[in-house]
């Protein structure tokens, strides 16, 4: 008897095992232990007794050996990935870990070390199975030596019970997340980490076949077009014109009834769109420059006309998006440059701009510009190998990609320049090459922020003087980082007035991502998170840590165009950036083929994340709550939807009737947009719709690399 009831224990011990990790990784991140924990309990479980029915199939050595791989490999995997959510606030794929881990220990060794350190304690209560087993677990295979055909029924029913809790999973609430818009950082938070880990695995090897469009996410027929006060603009009335579709010649029958799944499904979602429309900023920005900037870690909630002068007017005088947002897209810089450059919604991790390397990715600026004759070329001041950027760059339509290792180095005399001496050493380059199309980016903003650095150094007396003790020591370091970029665009747009080319020359900022190296964490040395001394809220509340300001600006929006500067009190995002530049410089562009959208056209205005949540003009939706705040308090879209001042106390649960229509419409469109972005990239569609871009070069050269020696 006694025998056996060990034999009990034992047979829980995977089970419990793996619903033991799962708690953990929920408790370490801050996470409800029991809210949404069905799925991760269930899988876990059923994935215990699968291992422990395998293991009674070998003998008692080998299962033995077994057991003890198993547990190290899982130990590994959650301490790992709770150690990752403490440093970024989200999980990342083991596939992207290993895509960036070399560049990461190489550049930013110290932060990786303090990191593994202050991980040693969460690893121990993530090993303690593994005491567990070698204490208790020695008799386990000797009392299942006859158990070899029940061990084997055993293996088959919970591979069974798994495909079954798979089955309710994705048809369920969580359908979403487990197939079409899966997203490792959601799916780990919603279905637990080991069956996170099993769908990337799964979806890398086989791929993601889940590629039926929603048919609920358009608009009502009846519905009132978006009134024109959106855009508060002292212009005139614009000359007459009629309104054409924004669409293009375009041949579709190559996607067309390929028997490909996902290229009919994609297909037939495209052109049942409905095209946004030209409108008064159409073709304004014709044939003008353009400097396209992704600025690290770059939150614009400290600038003032005092501190920051070039930014605030960059900000305010020129296109003005208050409601501007860069979702945290679960990854790092190349996500945030991903939806940005391309103008599509990255997968989930790192890799999507390594996807794309050899795609079609015809509507880039930089490519499209590049087909229009532009000179082009892209900085970096960095490694050019980070994020694999020497395989991608040039792919995204510029003729070079410089950085340390090509050229930079040597021109800036200083590797790892500053921001302002990388501006100020290359524009001379490019300023008598018009037109011309550049790309910036930027690298002085990078974490940690400490007081011994040389940013730190050189800018505080200025910040400490003038935001004085509104914000604490380490947010006021952060700021003097960022007065490197101040000093940047000040030299930019001096050198662009000066040559008199500034009213031709227009200017785009975006932040690759919020500032986490604020966050609360031992890898950045923060003892609570600053980030929201920086924003003055609740970063967690209403996305607003992700919320930021984009630069649109050219100078003839000072002068000559004054007119048509405006402010745009909608949500925006970064994958709006495209279509917008594309209208604003007169492109041929068909907004069926991008899902963000002409933030000048009466298009249903959505910014959206990962995680399946959202924001528009009617309220915002918590898909991690599952929690929707309608926008009946009409707060201030100047400030969408993110001001602390109570609007969370109205929040009602997702299954609520009186939004539940409106509701269940948006998600279908952002399910529709995330599977629309990943079937492009998958598919390499616009090269199949356009055929290879052959245009890899125009214009003359921007920078002629060194000679060697």
């Amino acid at each position: 008897m006694q025998l056996e009831r060990r034999k009990d224990r034992l047979l829980l011990f995977c089970p419990l095992l793996f619903i033991y990790d799962e708690i953990w990784l929920r408790i370490f991140a801050g996470q409800s232990v029991f809210a949404g924990f069905l799925y991760p309990l269930l899988f876990a479980a059923a994935s215990g007794v699968f291992v422990w029915a395998l293991q009674c199939l070998l003998k008692e050595k080998p299962a033995r050996i077994l057991t003890l791989i198993l547990l190290a490999l899982v130990t590994a995997l959650f301490t790992v990935e709770s150690v990752i959510h403490s440093v970024y606030t989200t999980y990342m794929a083991p596939s992207d870990l290993a895509y960036a881990a070399g560049d990461v220990a190489a550049h930013y060794g110290s932060e990786l070390a303090r990191s593994i350190l202050h991980g040693i304690p969460k690893c121990l209560i993530f090993a303690l199975p593994i005491a567990l087993f070698v204490r208790y677990g020695r008799d386990w295979k000797a009392e299942q030596k006859l158990a070899l055909k029940p061990s084997a029924a055993v293996s088959v029913l919970a591979l069974i019970l798994i495909g079954a809790i798979s089955l309710f999973a994705s048809h369920g609430r969580t359908a979403a997340v487990y197939g079409s818009s899966y997203s490792y950082d959601r799916a780990t938070e919603s279905l637990g980490l080991l069956t996170s880990t099993r769908l990337s695995a799964q979806y890398r090897i086989f791929g993601n076949a889940n590629v039926s469009f929603a048919e609920t996410d358009t608009e009502p027929a009846d519905k009132e077009p978006l009134p024109d006060e959106a855009a508060e603009s002292t212009a005139p009335e614009a000359e007459a014109f009629t309104p054409e579709p924004q669409v293009m010649p375009i041949d579709f029958s190559p996607v067309t009834n390929t028997g490909d799944p996902t290229l009919d499904n994609l297909t037939a979602y495209i052109t049942s769109q409905t095209p946004s429309m030209t409108n008064a900023y159409t073709g304004l920005f014709e044939g003008k420059n353009l400097i396209l900037i992704c600025a690290e870690s770059y939150c614009s909630a400290f600038i003032s006309p005092e501190l920051t002068p070039t930014l605030w007017r960059l900000t305010h005088n020129g296109i003005y998006c208050p409601g501007f947002y860069q979702p945290e897209w679960g990854g790092s810089t190349t996500t945030g440059e991903a939806s940005f450059l391309v103008g599509l919604a990255p997968k989930g991790g790192d890799q999507t701009m390594l996807e794309l390397k050899d795609n079609n990715n015809y509507f880039t600026l930089g490519n499209q510009l590049q087909r229009l004759g532009y000179s082009s070329c892209a900085f970096h001041s960095g490694a050019i190998t980070y994020y694999h950027r020497d395989e991608t760059h040039e792919n995204l339509g510029y003729d070079q990609f410089i950085a340390n290792e090509n050229g930079l180095t040597a021109l800036c005399g200083v590797e790892y320049a500053h921001d302002f001496t990388v501006f100020d050493e290359t524009m001379d380059l490019y300023l008598d090459k018009q037109p011309f199309s550049i790309y910036y980016m930027t690298i002085s903003g990078h974490a940690p922020y400490t007081k011994d650095s040389v940013y730190v150094d050189l800018y505080y007396d200025q910040v400490d003087q003038c935001v004085g003790a509104s914000y604490k020591e380490k947010t006021k370091y952060y700021i003097c980082y960022q007065m490197e970029l101040e000093y940047a665009l000040t030299e930019m747009v001096t050198r662009l007035e000066e040559k008199g080319i500034a009213n031709d020359t227009v200017i785009v900022l975006v932040g690759d991502h919020y500032p986490y190296g604020l966050g609360r964490g031992e890898a950045w040395k923060n003892d609570e998170n600053y980030i929201n001394d920086l924003i003055r809220g609740d970063s967690k509340v209403s996305f607003l840590e992700d919320k930021n300001d984009l630069i649109l600006w050219s100078g003839c929006l000072e002068t000559e165009k004054k007119e048509m500067a405006c402010t745009l009190h909608t949500p925006v995002s970064s994958l709006d950036i495209v279509p917008t530049l594309t209208n604003l410089f007169g492109l041929p562009y068909d907004s069926r083929l991008l899902p963000g959208r002409d933030i000048f056209s009466i298009a249903e205005p959505l910014v959206f994340w990962n995680d399946l949540s959202w924001v528009t003009t009617e309220g915002r939706y918590d898909a991690k709550h599952e929690k929707y705040y309608p926008n009946d308090l009409n707060l201030d879209l100047g400030e969408p939807l993110g001001a602390p001042s109570g609007s969370d106390a109205v929040g009602v649960f997702s299954d609520d009737p009186a939004y539940a229509e409106y509701r269940a419409r948006i998600d279908a469109l952002v399910q529709n947009k995330l599977l629309m972005s990943r079937a492009i990239v998958d598919t390499d569609y616009y090269g199949r719709l356009f055929g290879p871009d052959d245009v890899t070069q125009a214009g003359e050269t921007v920078f002629v690399l060194p000679e060697a020696g």
